[in-house]
């Protein structure tokens, strides 16, 4: 099976991005693949955001003013920090010879990703695993286990490091095709 266009989900917040990134230039370079580099910015990061949010008002003073314009800076920023390292990725794997793109999107991660696969017409998706146990990964249902379940097309979980070393793994990668 060949793998024309592939979908990398990159959590840029996480430590292990960077393994995923480089497992998704193995693959691209073996197959002679498109990349499709794809970042959503969670509605949860919210909170990290506005660290405001759930105080009420104080007396003549506008909260809801100054929250708007600090959540506005805010996310501005943090789109600015994640166009910045798409883009990094993304000449990274010019400098290789592979086609490549970016996409970013703001919600539902697991959701988002199996929309842009689905429509971009992905044959293959590459998704990192965080090293959540089982009971976790129910309970914060997990992106990875998710996109496994839901996506239009195979998937590649990329084990992380830290999930190798806390399960005793003798893998460092393990694909998980649908």
């Amino acid at each position: 099976m060949t793998f024309h266009k592939i979908l990398v989900a990159l959590d840029i917040s996480s430590p292990e991005v960077e393994r995923v990134f480089q497992e998704a230039l193995k693959v691209a370079k073996t197959e002679g693949s498109h990349l499709m580099l794809f970042h959503c910015i969670s509605w949860e990061n919210e909170e990290k955001i506005n660290p405001l949010a759930g105080i009420g008002t104080l007396g003549n003073v506008n909260l809801h003013t100054i929250l708007k314009q600090f959540s506005q800076a805010s996310w501005t920023e943090q789109v600015k920090q994640v166009r910045s390292q798409l883009q990094r990725y993304c000449d990274t794997a010019k400098s290789q010879g592979i086609s490549v793109e970016y996409q970013y999107q703001v919600g539902n991660p697991s959701a988002l990703i199996c929309e842009q696969a689905k429509d971009w017409n992905a044959d293959l998706v590459i998704v990192g695993r965080r090293n959540r146990m089982k009971w976790s990964e129910f309970l914060l249902k997990s992106v990875s286990s998710s996109v496994l379940h839901h996506a239009s097309c195979s998937v590649f979980v990329i084990q992380t490091e830290t999930a190798c070393t806390k399960h005793q793994s003798a893998s460092q990668t393990q694909p998980v095709y649908n």
